[in-house]
């Protein structure tokens, strides 16, 4: 009697096929929730830091953009022939471009003044700057890609009072620098709008 005692005691310590299914169970729908959970966060946090980028990639371009047109120069620009060219600020809607004079930060240099161009081309908007404000080969710069996936993008104008795809409009404004210059264009499904002041408000005398 003892010895079948003690037999059934030790049997009582074990588990049954239930209880091991049902453990199975809970681990396996703890596991797949933590699964969720953990892709959840990493999918967020992907797109936390794709966000930042974005922000990050926009002020920076914004920035670069802003300086050089507020820092902007009204004075002839010549092609490499020395022939002065129509216009002291140039906005080509065929080539989706626009060309100035302007101050860089160029401390390697005595002259400040460069030559800069922007363009929008294989949906990314480029800067382009030259070695000098009236470059004698147009193949002499360096090229900046400032943003990327660009959908569309438009420049526009503003002189007299209305807006303008092209700059210059007559021969008066050959002379004369926009007043505003608004760049729309959509990334990322967003659409954005800058409106930037030149700051300069006079006209070009010969």
């Amino acid at each position: 009697m003892k010895h079948g005692a003690t037999l059934l005691k030790n049997n009582s310590k074990g588990f049954t096929l239930i209880e091991v299914l049902v453990s199975i169970v809970i681990l396996s729908i703890i596991a797949v929730v933590s699964t969720n959970f953990l892709q959840s966060s990493v999918e967020a946090r992907d797109e936390s830091s794709k966000k930042l980028q974005n922000i990050k990639e926009l002020n920076i371009a914004s920035s670069i953009l802003r300086r050089d047109i507020r820092q902007i120069i009204n004075v002839p620009m010549r092609d490499y022939f020395g022939n002065n060219l129509k216009g002291n600020f140039i906005a080509d809607t065929a080539s989706d471009s626009l060309v100035f004079t302007t101050l860089v930060n160029a401390s390697y240099s005595t002259s400040r003044i460069r030559r800069v161009e922007y363009l929008y081309q294989n949906n990314a908007l480029i800067r382009k700057q030259y070695y000098a404000d009236n470059p004698y080969s147009y193949d002499e710069f360096f090229e900046t890609t400032l943003l990327e996936d660009i959908s569309e993008i438009e420049f526009s104008y503003l002189g007299t009072s209305k807006w303008y795809a092209s700059w210059p409009i007559d021969l008066i404004t050959q002379r004369k620098i926009p007043e505003l210059i608004k760049i729309t264009f959509t990334r990322n499904n967003l659409e954005y709008e800058w409106v930037i002041n030149p700051n300069i408000d006079y006209v070009y005398k010969k």
